[in-house]
């Protein structure tokens, strides 16, 4: 059935398929709305009901205008909050006068105490509750120095030390830079022979001069301990030698053309030896005799180019050679390859020098070297 226009009835079925529209069609409601009278002679209008399931009781801090313990919408009423005041405690604080939004800490609930070798500019704990600065007191003791001889070590805590010398004056000078010995600490006394310039010991601190005593009695420069040879002169077993030089030796005049030579075949045998090149040449040696020493003694040795032994005369000469003219013949006849004495011996001395003229009858001939036999 429809119904359009105005119409006024009883009905005791009514079913609304879609939607209600109040005062114009498109005044739909929204949800959860409900017809309200709007009076006697006044058109209905979309509303919220009145009527509660269950009361509105008022809470802690909470009061209706009205005085009701309750709300049940069935009077209009206003509903009060009452003012709440929170209390702060030792730590917070709030501001209820002025500022009740904002809490501020007054300090922190357990305090900080100064232990070992630490203080506070004021008091001896800290909890946050006034400004005050922590110090730290330099107790280091990790660096432990021990002064030793000659060191001193100033300042007495912590690591900032100084090291310095500590001479003893006496022995060693110091000018605050470096370090000088002004003395050794024990003298040195003249013993027996020797005596100083000034005083009798000697501890570096003046200049001294070191005196031998006249024709000592127990200074022995003699014994062997005490010698230092020439270069040349050898300790050989108890008898001093010395060695031959072979660039020494000259051929004589008995000819133009006599001639030696030094062998430098690279033969074993006969390598590095003076090499006659004109058969029956005599080979002339000049040898010094160091001071001090005499010859008593004379070696030489040859062989032919095949290393075998042979034996030629030797003569040995004492020499003038300034001041005088002359020559004395220290042996009769002596051989290679064998020592032999000479007589008269001869003493070294500045105007004399050992002339040895070797014999040589052949071409193979070759000198190897030797010595002359010395006493001191």
């Amino acid at each position: 059935m429809s119904v359009t226009g105005l119409r006024i009835g009883d009905f005791d079925d009514v079913s609304i398929a879609h939607n209600i529209s109040l005062t114009t069609s498109a005044n739909d409601g929204t949800a959860g709305q409900v017809i309200v009278s709007g009076g006697a002679d006044k058109p209905v209008e979309w509303g919220h009901g009145h009527g509660l399931n269950h009361e509105l009781i008022m809470g802690t801090n909470l009061s209706l205008a009205s005085g009701n313990p309750s709300w049940d919408a069935t009077i209009v009423d206003t509903i009060n909050a009452s003012d709440t005041t929170y209390q702060g405690s030792t730590t917070i604080n709030i501001d209820t006068a002025t500022n009740p939004d904002t809490i501020n800490c007054i300090k922190v609930p357990n305090a900080l105490t100064a232990g070992a070798n630490i203080s506070f500019s004021s008091g001896t704990t800290y909890d946050g509750s006034a400004a005050i600065t922590i110090n730290s007191t330099d107790t280091d003791t990790q660096l432990n120095l021990t002064a030793g001889a000659g060191i001193e070590i100033a300042n007495t805590g912590g690591v900032n030390r100084t090291i310095a010398a500590k001479p003893d004056e006496d022995t060693i000078d110091f000018d605050g830079t470096e370090l000088a010995v002004q003395k050794v600490p024990e003298g040195l006394s003249a013993g027996t022979n020797l005596s100083y310039s000034s005083g009798s010991t000697f501890d570096g601190a003046a200049a001294r001069t070191i005196n031998l005593a006249t024709a000592p009695t127990n200074l022995n420069l003699t014994d062997s301990t005490n010698v230092i040879h020439p270069p040349n002169v050898f300790d050989y077993a108890g008898d001093l030698r010395m060695s031959i030089e072979m660039g020494n030796f000259y051929p004589n005049d008995d000819s133009s053309y006599f001639n030696i030579g030094v062998e430098d075949d690279f033969s074993a045998k006969i390598h590095g030896t003076l090499k006659v090149l004109t058969s029956s040449l005599e080979v002339c040696g000049y040898f010094i005799i160091p001071a001090n020493y005499t010859a008593t003694a004379v070696r030489i040795d040859a062989h032919n180019s095949s290393g075998v032994a042979v034996s030629r005369t030797i003569m040995c000469a004492s020499v003038t050679t300034y001041g005088a003219t002359g020559y004395t013949s220290l042996n009769f006849s002596g051989n290679t390859n064998a020592e032999f004495s000479l007589s008269p011996t001869m003493a070294g001395a500045s105007d004399k020098i050992m002339l040895i003229t070797i014999f040589t009858t052949s071409t193979s001939d070759h000198i190897r070297g030797g010595y002359i036999k010395l006493t001191r």
